[in-house]
């Protein structure tokens, strides 16, 4: 999951400095690769906000026209999620065999649907919410598959994964973690993981670099785990609604279905445990009294509008504060924010952030500005701070109840729809395994269990004077060693699962369909064409060497750029590839640290708990810092009715709304670690003018690479 940078050249001729050169060297031109890619994944996340975009992402998505007429858009809007989705994920068996309408009926419908609802930013509320927690975490992430596809790793010499590899030394971890990508893309290792899949209960017993890559994989999951739950402001909420919903799932009932023996009888009996709605306008419909009357709704359903709920009435409760305080705000000033919050124009709440924006107002002084400029004359600085509560908490409601809408309460019903298509198209798949293997205790217990475990393991820990944990401000919040000893204690869900092993030594017909499928999708990894750089990069590594498939286009665009802008750009991206060598420095050494407390065997012999006192709050992942400047850069309105507009970096640690605290609301700071993780992190070259001047002409660049079938176009 690292992301792994080229590093700075420091050998070679350099160009002249009399004039400004029109070629890149290789560590110019994957810094700007690596500046392109991570504003442009993101960009793509922000587009689906228009309810247009996902009209024009292309195939498998529709574009509906005036005449009545639907036809897939030539040009994706966002071709790096585009061309993953096409060339990984659509190819996937069983997501293969999904029908059309799932695409661009169901699942087309849902998100529309879900950008329509116009659900409240991060700017209004001054501090960073959930979804933007996960998406800028998603971007991130995907930004360094994107960068892998496109970059591809170039053909060494076959590495030979029986050869020493100190699990105790971070280089030997990242080295046997290279080695494996390199044999996975280019070798043969697929076939014989595969193969140790089938004969073996463990992938561990391959070889020592795939034991060391195991331990390389678990410490960035462990981080980024611990990045989401511990250090994110949102993390004990975002536990809160993983205990909510963990509560809810029927395990038992599920587990007595799949104890029935015909596979069709229990594929049948658990979509109507699931799926059946019980509401009298289900009832009706059957009957024929009523037409498209509400159906009610299913247990995902229920699940899913009842966590929902809970969360609102938490916020409620910071709503009727606001209104019965005393001497708080006026029912007129509260009329027009509630007033803005119901009114589900675009073109408004737009227009309002840009005034805000504009004139540097809060957004609470706007809104009342925009109703009447007396009520914001008489508001005071504590009012406003109500009113500010009082918007967040509404906002916060009104997002749960649209999410809920879309997702449980549209006629036709959408999610049900999907739900069944997914599972028809896995149903050969399900018969098979249900015939070889105990799903019931294999699957649903196990899972059941590691949710559990999860849970505990982000309770506060025990304090040093032996007290009972609680959450209170001498809690200790979980470390990466935590989360390391959890997926090393639940292993066999990750890649040691026992009916793993099951699947692939007695479902022959599945073992092929995924080895066939993951063959053809390691392919998009592979580096085609060799950088033209005048510099080479002389170290023999599998690092993406310049931009792959997009070495000579980049090339290409940077020479016809005039002189002076070009000599601008160029002393950013030699910036940027020092900036990107240090973070690849810091997160080395970070490893270092986590691994120093773990035994010369590596952290699979780690006995539990770890041995040690130490513990760390911030792990390896270049990932990392690329999710948290995302985060620092994103855009939040004033405090106070009259100040500088915020960044993320300035509300980071931010309180939050009563209603996303609950249980946790007195648990450790997160702002105190997440400042304490960021110690030594090197801050990122402002990159604008790169992006201002290359952004648009990046974007074509990639939509021309990729064919509408889901291959892209020079790799494959």
């Amino acid at each position: 999951m690292a992301q792994v940078t080229s590093p700075v050249d420091t050998t070679g001729p350099r160009p002249s400095a009399s004039a400004t050169p029109d070629i890149l060297t290789s560590a110019q031109l994957h810094a700007l690769f690596d500046i392109l890619t991570h504003c442009e994944t993101y960009a793509e996340v922000e587009r689906f906000k228009d309810p247009a975009t996902i009209s024009e992402y292309g195939y498998p998505f529709m574009r509906r026209h005036p005449d009545g007429t639907s036809s897939y858009a030539p040009d994706s809007t966002v071709p790096l999620l585009a061309g993953l989705l096409r060339g990984v994920v659509l190819t996937i068996p069983g997501v293969r065999d999904l029908p059309p309408e799932f695409w661009h009926d169901r699942f087309q419908g849902i998100l529309t649907k879900l950008s329509e609802a116009e659900l409240s930013e991060s700017y209004d509320k001054g501090a960073l919410g959930t979804r933007k927690t996960l998406a800028t975490a998603a971007s991130a992430i995907h930004e360094t598959v994107s960068r892998g596809i496109f970059g591809g790793i170039p053909r060494g010499v076959k590495r030979n994964l029986d050869g020493p590899y100190d699990r105790s030394k971070a280089e030997d971890l990242v080295r046997a973690w290279e080695d494996a990508v390199h044999e996975l893309v280019h070798g043969d290792l697929i076939d014989e993981l595969f193969g140790c899949a089938t004969n073996q209960e463990s992938l561990e017993d391959h070889s020592p670099a795939v034991r060391a890559s195991v331990d390389y994989i678990i410490i960035h999951l462990a981080t980024l785990i611990h990045h989401v739950f511990v250090l994110s402001p949102e993390g004990l909420y975002l536990l809160k609604l993983v205990e909510n919903v963990h509560r809810l799932i029927p395990y038992t009932v599920i587990r007595q279905t799949l104890r029935i023996g015909n596979a069709a009888t229990m594929i049948n009996g658990m979509v109507r445990l699931l799926l059946a709605k019980m509401g009298v306008g289900a009832i009706s419909n059957w009957f024929g009294l009523t037409q498209n009357a509400d159906d009610g709704m299913n247990l995902l359903q229920r699940i899913i509008s009842l966590v929902l709920s809970w969360d609102s009435s938490e916020f409620r409760k910071s709503v009727d504060k606001v209104e019965k305080a005393t001497g708080g705000p006026s029912q007129e000033q509260l009329a027009a924010i509630k007033q803005y919050v119901d009114n589900h124009d675009r073109t408004k709440h737009e227009a309002a952030r840009q005034d805000s924006i504009s004139s540097s107002m809060s957004m609470i002084a706007t809104i009342l500005k925009g109703s009447n400029a007396s009520l914001l004359t008489s508001l005071s600085e504590s009012q406003h701070a109500q009113c500010a509560e009082y918007f967040t908490s509404l906002l916060a409601i009104r997002d749960r109840e649209e999410i809920a809408k879309v997702l449980c309460r549209q006629n036709p019903d959408l999610f049900t729809k999907a739900i069944k298509d997914f599972v028809g198209s896995f149903d050969d798949m399900i018969r098979i395994v249900h015939e070889k293997v105990d799903l019931r205790e294999h699957a649903v217990s196990a899972a059941e269990t590691f949710i559990t475990d999860f849970i505990n393991t982000n309770k506060p820990k025990a304090t040093p004077n032996g007290s009972s944990p609680n959450y209170d401000a001498n809690s200790q919040a979980p470390s990466i060693e935590d989360y390391v000893s959890l997926l090393r204690r639940n292993r066999h869900l990750l890649y040691n699962w026992y009916v793993l092993h099951q699947i692939a030594s007695l479902c022959p017909s599945i073992r092929s369909d995924f080895l066939a499928w993951a063959k053809d999708s390691i392919k998009l990894f592979r580096q085609h064409q060799p950088p033209p750089s005048p510099i080479p990069d002389p170290r023999t590594t599998t690092r993406p060497a310049a931009a792959g498939a997009l070495t000579q286009p980049l090339q290409t665009l940077f020479a016809s750029l005039p002189p002076p802008l070009r000599s601008s750009i160029l002393t950013t991206l030699d910036a940027h590839a020092a900036y990107l060598t240090a973070l690849e420095a810091l997160s080395l050494a970070r490893m270092q640290h986590i691994l120093d407390d773990m035994p010369p065997g590596g952290i699979l012999a780690a006995p539990s708990p770890s041995p040690s006192n130490k513990k760390s709050i911030c792990g390896p992942g270049m990932f990392l810092s690329r999710w948290q400047q995302l985060v620092d850069e994103m855009v939040v309105a004033p405090e106070a009715p009259s100040g500088p507009i915020r960044s993320g970096r300035d509300v980071k640690g931010a309180p939050l709304a009563l209603g996303k605290v609950g249980a946790g609301r007195d648990a450790w700071d997160p702002r105190v670690l997440a400042l304490a993780a960021e110690r030594g992190v090197p801050s990122p070259p402002g990159v604008g003018i790169v992006v201002e001047a290359m952004g648009e002409g990046f974007r074509r660049l990639v939509g021309r690479l990729i064919r509408r079938e889901g291959a892209w176009a020079g790799v494959v």
